[in-house]
């Protein structure tokens, strides 16, 4: 089992945007997103993520201020955790996401817990 911490404010998956350069049109993520999605993978590999190989299990414990979208929020961290936590999102066979609401930004943050699938689940 994997147990991850990342501090702050979590930034929910933004829908891609489309640019142009000169005549051609192009899709990006946005920014933010980019950025979120690496500052998760940096926490995971700080602690020592290696990816698991077959299926996982993924629990979300988010705490924010204020209201985000539970299902763009594991898009970030799932997005984020690729090629780290595991080779591929898609080995991802079960997702809990909990939402908890806090006073403080200060207390804003996502808990992660990653077992491999079959492992008897606790809470995150």
């Amino acid at each position: 089992m994997i147990r991850i911490t990342v501090p702050g404010r979590p930034v929910p998956k933004a829908r891609p945007r489309l640019g142009y350069r000169g005549r051609k049109a192009y899709v990006y993520t946005p920014p933010e997103t980019k950025e979120y999605e690496k500052l998760v993978g940096w926490v995971a590999k700080a602690l020592g993520c290696k990816p698991v190989d077959g299926p996982v299990s993924v629990a979300l414990s988010v705490y924010v201020k204020g209201r985000l979208d539970a299902d763009n929020i594991a898009k970030s961290i799932l997005d984020g955790l690729n090629g780290i936590a595991y080779e591929d999102d898609d080995q991802v066979v079960e997702l809990l996401v909990r939402k908890h609401r806090v006073k403080a930004a200060a207390e804003e943050r996502v808990e992660i817990e990653i077992r491999e699938a079959g492992e008897s689940a606790g809470t995150a």
